[in-house]
């Protein structure tokens, strides 16, 4: 099982819907990857979008961290694990939380091919535990000023992880979101961005469309809608994620 951790310290920059679309891209590709979806947000927001698409899971995110998991049945498509109100305790509980996920993950790891986890958009506990079990990073970001300004922030907490507990960690890289190509202010920061950092972008964009949070609301793939906007969209993801599988695929 592959653990892709889908992360930024920032909310607003499209986290969800990344993450949420990565798990059906892969339950939706030729090979019909079995994906194991673990919401760590206590906001929940992909849980509420992929709880008609997926199976549910009787075991929630939290018991990840505090209970010691025997199995949990992998389904054809994506299997989800919700997010729950005690998440919120997690940030708080003790050190020994790290230890229970990682034999967690590892317990299960033969069922699935692929975990997504959400990650909350703080870096606590629980962003840092997704850190300590995943294989992969992907970061959305935004191509606002304010929001640039803490990639750094957010490149030394992964690489911070990486350096001190979790060394196989794989940073995939930026993946710039929510991306309007008639902003001068925003093409100018995608510039700057591919200069300044070019060996750490995902050399693709997500549009910023209202077909993705509609799509989110209804609980499919922005690529399901009988939308323009919204073949666009689901094309852009596409392409994004052919591209994290393909670096992944060179990893391995």
């Amino acid at each position: 099982m592959e653990v892709i951790a889908v992360s930024n310290q920032k909310g607003g920059v499209g986290k969800t819907a990344t993450a949420v679309h990565a798990a059906m891209f892969l339950a939706e590709a030729t090979k019909g990857y079995k994906v194991l979806f673990l919401d760590f947000d206590h906001q929940a927001n992909a849980s509420d979008s992929l709880e008609n698409y997926s199976k549910v899971s009787s075991i929630v995110a939290s018991e990840f961290f505090n209970t010691a998991i025997q199995s949990i049945h992998a389904n054809q498509g994506v299997t989800l694990v919700k997010a729950d109100n005690a998440m919120v305790d997690i940030d708080r509980a003790d050190s020994s939380i790290f230890s229970t996920l990682k034999k967690n993950i590892e317990k299960i790891s033969s069922e699935f091919d692929f975990c997504i986890i959400d990650t909350p958009p703080t870096l606590g506990y629980r962003m840092t535990a997704a850190l300590l079990v995943a294989d992969y990073v992907l970061s959305p970001i935004e191509l606002e000023q304010y929001s640039i300004q803490g990639i750094a922030k957010m490149l030394n907490a992964i690489f911070g992880v990486r350096d001190q507990w979790n060394p196989s960690l794989k940073f995939l890289g930026m993946l710039p979101n929510r991306f309007n190509s008639r902003s001068v202010a925003q093409m100018a920061t995608l510039e700057r961005l591919e200069k300044e950092y070019s060996h750490l972008m995902i050399d693709a964009t997500i549009g910023l469309r209202s077909s993705i949070p509609e799509a989110l609301s209804e609980g499919v793939p922005v690529w399901k809608l009988k939308k323009t906007a919204a073949r666009k969209a689901g094309k852009e993801f596409k392409e994004a994620f052919e591209i994290v599988l393909e670096k992944i695929k060179g990893v391995k």
